[in-house]
């Protein structure tokens, strides 16, 4: 089926990558090594060294699920399409995203979900990013509002933290329910203040990584 898009602006929603961005401890800072010289190969190169959720990033189910998929499992159109902005501000320290709270959200701005939506949380916790509470203080998704969000039948969930789980959450109900339920995640998003209406379309492509749990992607917002 063919389908149409309109748009007049392109909105970056992706993290930069360089070698003093922030990530959680357990993950290496990317290292760029040079690799090909212009005076010996003609030009130049470099091997990337990262971990798959750098930055922007998306979360394959099998992250966190054994039998969850791959990224490479993952139809391309998942990262394609109609997307929802759900704007939960303010949210404070530690906060609980709930599905009351969703729900508030969706009807302030006349928001009505649609199976196959994405939906991208705005918690205006980048506002911290270069701070310990951004990693280690975020507000985050409770598992009922993960489930909502399931049972509203979208296709992908994004939020402007660097983990969609509250960092209490030890057993991450976020992920593994949105996760189990075939929706991937995408972390770390930027820039969600620049899109001036709730509906818009999401590109968010991921590398085409066999088998990884993850990948950085450019998200872009087509307004």
């Amino acid at each position: 089926m063919a389908t149409t898009i309109t748009y007049d602006r392109i909105i970056d929603l992706s993290q930069e990558i360089t070698r003093t961005m922030q990530v959680f401890p357990a993950y290496p800072k990317p290292t760029f090594v040079p690799w090909t010289r212009r005076e010996v190969h003609g030009f130049l190169s470099e091997a990337l060294f990262l971990i798959s959720h750098t930055g922007t990033h998306v979360d394959a189910p099998w992250h966190y699920r054994p039998e969850g998929k791959k990224l490479h499992e993952l139809p391309v159109d998942r990262f394609v399409g109609p997307a929802r902005l759900l704007d939960v501000r303010p949210a404070k320290r530690r906060e609980r995203i709930t599905a009351k709270k969703l729900e508030a959200a969706a009807r302030r701005r006349g928001i009505e979900l649609r199976g196959g939506d994405a939906v991208l949380l705005r918690t205006g916790w980048e506002a911290k990013r270069g701070t310990d509470a951004y990693l280690f203080e975020n507000p985050g998704l409770t598992k009922d509002g993960a489930r909502w969000l399931v049972g509203k039948g979208v296709r992908l969930v994004g939020i402007d933290t660097a983990n969609v789980d509250l960092p209490t959450a030890v057993d991450f109900p976020a992920h593994h329910t949105l996760l189990a339920a075939d929706i991937p995640i995408i972390e770390n998003v930027a820039n969600l203040g620049a899109i001036p209406h709730p509906s818009f379309t999401l590109v968010a492509l991921p590398l085409r990584l066999r088998g990884a749990t993850g990948s950085p992607i450019r998200a872009i917002a087509l307004v």
